[in-house]
């Protein structure tokens, strides 16, 4: 992982696919053309031109854990009155399910607080312990 983040030096969990082929020989694996060309449409399917960190680490390091837990908790306050249920102030509990790089089989809600996560990660779910969700206004 420390080899892919020298290629990454900004920590965006992604490098440009032109440097596949000097991370895989940084790294010692097989770095012939032919399978470069085949790893790259492996990896990058839709062709953004990028390669991203998850689905490198699945593909030659599979039995490696990758430092991402499967959940943890959240927790949401908002000091602003009005913005809270019952307009009183308090924090929300809640749980970030992080869902690996595959489409999610569960749908929450489309909020401030969840967009913000998925800056960090993108297959993420939030589940409040509340009926509603927390607001960021």
């Amino acid at each position: 992982m420390r080899v892919f983040q020298s290629f990454d030096p900004e920590d965006n969990g992604f490098i440009p696919e032109s440097l596949l082929e000097d991370v895989m020989k940084a790294l010692d694996l097989v770095s012939e053309t032919e399978y470069v060309s085949l790893m790259k449409s492996k990896l990058d399917p839709e062709s953004l031109g990028i390669i991203l960190l998850g689905p490198f680490l699945l593909e030659f390091f599979p039995e490696q854990d990758s430092g991402i837990p499967d959940s943890f908790p959240v927790y949401h306050y908002n000091g602003l009155k009005q913005s809270n249920h019952s307009e009183r102030v308090e924090y929300v509990e809640g749980t970030a399910l992080v869902l690996g790089f595959e489409d999610p089989m569960v749908r929450t809600d489309d909020t401030p607080v969840k967009r913000c996560l998925q800056t960090k990660w993108p297959y993420i779910e939030l589940l409040w312990t509340t009926d509603h969700s927390p607001s960021l206004n």
